[in-house]
């Protein structure tokens, strides 16, 4: 609903592939908006460059325009950019940047015949995420399963209620592949109203360490990595 609601395929497309940092909270669209070009989210930021690397289209705070009724607008392709580049690098720092929060309380959900065990959190204002308060629902192996927000953006109607599926190991780590996100309804999601289903046909992880890391290694002539200490 959406994506469609919004302009998918009329105003925007959706990229054929990205590349997420999470630890950067930077993402980079490929073939976005059209074949050569490049969309890239940083921390808010979000500039558009043609085939040859030249801008097009730079917005440094884009989230400040969404507010009253221009929050209601079709989405351009910067806009596009900012709301798919703020979901998926947050996503893909969870759970790791949940440490960053604030923990307000618990809540527990069903999926199916199993207890989730969730958290409210309420996140920092300085993120570029759905919303400052939002809830992350665990199974009993400690997978993030669903995951609760207000797309703000869209509106204070947005009420999500988003199931992290079809996960795979990748370098270690654990990436869900099929995202299916849900309308909420007094905490209840609302099966027959899905608000956006995305899925990914493969999905590669480069581990780096972290700073201090290679600077031990390079001291000490070596680069080879610490057991524990790699990030994604």
């Amino acid at each position: 609903m959406l994506p469609n609601l919004k302009g998918n395929g009329r105003t925007f497309p959706l990229p054929p592939q990205v590349v997420v940092r999470p630890r950067e909270m930077e993402a980079e669209f490929v073939d976005y908006p059209t074949v050569g070009s490049r969309g890239f989210f940083s921390r808010g930021d979000v500039r558009l460059v043609d085939p040859h690397g030249s801008p097009t289209a730079h917005a440094p705070a884009l989230r400040d325009t969404f507010r009253g009724l221009r929050k209601y607008r079709r989405w351009s392709p910067l806009d596009a950019l900012y709301f798919f580049g703020y979901a998926l690098t947050h996503y893909h720092a969870l759970p790791f940047a949940l440490g960053e929060g604030q923990f307000l309380g618990y809540r527990r959900a069903r999926l199916g015949n199993e207890v989730l065990e969730g958290v409210v959190v309420r996140l920092s204002p300085l993120l570029h995420t759905h919303c400052e308060r939002q809830v992350f629902f665990f199974d009993s192996t400690g997978v993030l399963r669903r995951h609760d927000y207000v797309a703000e953006i869209v509106g204070g109607w947005a009420r999500g209620a988003h199931f992290w599926e079809d996960y795979e190991e990748v370098e270690g780590l654990l990436v869900a592949k099929r995202r299916h996100v849900v309308a909420r309804l007094f905490g209840q999601p609302l099966p027959p109203f899905v608000a956006l289903h995305a899925e990914f046909s493969s999905v590669a992880v480069q581990l780096e360490p972290e700073p201090d890391v290679a600077r031990q290694g390079a001291s000490a002539g070596t680069s080879r990595l610490e057991p524990g200490r790699e990030h994604p």
